[in-house]
């Protein structure tokens, strides 16, 4: 028998193929960014040709809009059903500010580096292509009106969107998730007076002893807003954000981590990660150098000068939150948190 070359790729069609196509798209985006991605370089990381590309997309924009729409359609977002409207709004714009915060830095960015004159459209044409009505879920209103705390009959769909609109604005003009404070002013202090009877308006306007008590969660968040809050004040004064300078510390920690370690670490998306770093290098505070095959990531003397006295401020932050409890209370808080993160880790 003679000798056959092993096949390097295997060969792909339909679907697998597109799929696969949009992927390297996306991916292309995220690491290069919209100016320096070609259809070339796609090509290069889908292992195809161009022509393959061409088949299907006339230029990059049409590539980049796709890629970016296969994206968003591949990670849904879960609509909860708490019981209320109210538990319903507050779970959902969570999960969906912090979903897609990266999505929309990566469209921003996009957007401001040519996307939108090249397509011929305006940004909001360019946006509607992107996200259209994907942030309404209509599930929950249809839940809210059969329990009887909307009538979907008398109410417009400009209000109904409202919830929506104002956490694509925030996410638009922060690029960051939400802060817990803000969500619950959007629900509370704005949506649910519009929509509920004149009895539910009283309810939260006059009768706060009468409102929901704050879950665990939100208690979980608003503890780490408060030393975020602090840390940020901190880092302002170095004219870095909060994430810029928790990433400058773990560097200085971990030397030599790769990209996926950095978002690993602060809990946000890869897209995030590739812009911050990016942002980084152009200050001169990090490097990423290539070492067996891999980009390391490593913070230079000046990143690393520039976060000398993190850890204090971070101990500061840790003691502003649980200066209340005592030696006794700390334990006990501990090992009920050391209680959640053991079932965390035996059900990933």
């Amino acid at each position: 028998m003679g000798w056959v070359a092993p096949e390097t790729v295997r060969r792909r069609h339909g679907e697998q193929l597109e799929s696969a196509l949009l992927a390297a798209g996306w991916d292309e985006l995220v690491e290069t960014g919209y100016s320096r991605l070609t259809m070339e370089s796609v090509a290069v990381r889908a292992r195809t040709s161009e022509a393959v590309l061409y088949r299907r997309w006339a230029n990059k924009d049409e590539l980049v809009l796709a890629a970016m729409r296969r994206h968003r359609d591949d990670h849904p977002i879960t609509v909860p059903d708490t019981g209320s409207l109210r538990g319903d709004l507050l779970g959902y714009l969570t999960s969906a500010s912090e979903a897609l915060a990266g999505f929309f830095a990566i469209a921003a960015a996009a957007a401001i580096s040519g996307l939108s004159a090249s397509t011929g459209a305006s940004p909001g044409q360019v946006r509607d292509r992107i996200i259209g009505d994907r942030l309404l879920s209509r599930d929950m209103y249809t839940r809210a009106h059969a329990r009887g705390e909307i009538d979907l009959t008398r109410l417009p769909g400009a209000v109904l969107e409202m919830p929506f609109q104002l956490m694509r604005h925030d996410l638009l003009l922060n690029l960051a998730p939400l802060r817990p404070a803000r969500i619950r002013s959007i629900v509370d202090d704005l949506f649910l007076p519009l929509v509920q009877p004149v009895s539910g308006v009283k309810h939260l306007t006059t009768a706060p002893e009468n409102q929901p008590r704050p879950t665990s969660g939100d208690l979980f968040r608003s503890m780490r807003w408060a030393q975020r809050k602090r840390i940020e004040e901190w880092s302002r004064t170095r004219d870095l954000t909060f994430e810029q300078a928790l990433v400058l510390g773990y560097l200085e920690r971990q030397p030599g981590v790769i990209q996926r370690d950095v978002a690993e670490m602060s809990y946000t998306t890869p897209a995030n990660v590739s812009l911050l770093l990016k942002g980084l290098e152009r200050r001169g505070l990090v490097e990423r150098r290539t070492e067996g095959g891999r980009k390391r990531v490593y913070a230079t003397p000046a990143g690393i000068d520039l976060v000398t006295g993190l850890d204090a401020v971070l101990a500061e932050a840790e003691e502003l939150v649980f200066a209340p409890l005592d030696r006794d209370e700390r334990a006990g808080l501990e090992r009920l948190v050391d209680k959640i993160n053991a079932h965390l880790a035996g059900g990933s």
